[in-house]
């Protein structure tokens, strides 16, 4: 089975991070808004940073994918 993340799914996983990021860290209203114009700006959909983040997001994914797959396929059946 082949999961991916889109480029949307991790846009918007960024937008739900850094905004909780800013407003929960205790951020100066200066910082809070140079965070949120650094996403918005630098990690727009289609840039190349963002599509770096979308392909090592989906590297993880599958990284961790595969390793749950081969810790159940060592996995002893008497041990469920």
């Amino acid at each position: 089975m082949r999961v991916e993340f889109t480029d949307d799914e991790v846009n918007e996983a960024l937008i739900l991070l850094v905004n909780k990021m800013a407003d929960e860290a205790g951020l100066p209203d200066k910082d809070r808004a140079a965070l949120k114009r650094w996403r918005s700006s630098e990690m727009k959909l289609g840039s190349d940073e963002l599509d770096d983040l979308v392909r090592k997001a989906n590297e993880d994914l599958k990284r961790g994918m595969d390793r749950r797959e081969r810790s159940q396929i060592r996995k002893p059946d008497w041990r469920q």
